[in-house]
């Protein structure tokens, strides 16, 4: 990854595609914080040309599940996320998907 003083106009963003990846990267979720976030560019991402482990497949359906239903949950739910993540380098929704796929919540981790 580079940091970048600001990202190129779009013509050239639009000439490097599938060469390089330009994204703005932010430390916390911005429309939660009102973070600008910081310019970026990295080679752009490539398949490992081979098939995942199955261990790794087996959390794709958590994973699509958790993602897709993030916007399903009650105000008062996500918020109570929202105060879980701050502190962490994690966003409400990371927390969320993270706590669906994995037993982050597990009982007695808290007491």
């Amino acid at each position: 990854m580079s940091k970048l003083g600001a990202l190129p106009a779009l013509a050239i963003i639009d000439g490097f595609k599938g060469v390089i990846d330009y994204y703005v990267h932010h430390q916390t979720c911005p429309a939660e914080t009102g973070e600008v976030g910081t310019p970026c560019a990295r080679s752009w991402p490539r398949s490992p040309g081979h098939k995942r482990a199955p261990t790794v497949q087996a959390t794709w359906p958590a994973f699509t599940w958790a993602a897709s239903n993030w916007n399903s949950l009650s105000p008062e739910v996500q918020d109570a996320y929202r105060k879980t993540a701050q502190g962490t380098n994690l966003t409400a929704r990371d927390l969320f998907t993270k706590a669906f796929i994995t037993d982050y919540f597990r009982e007695g981790q808290w007491d």
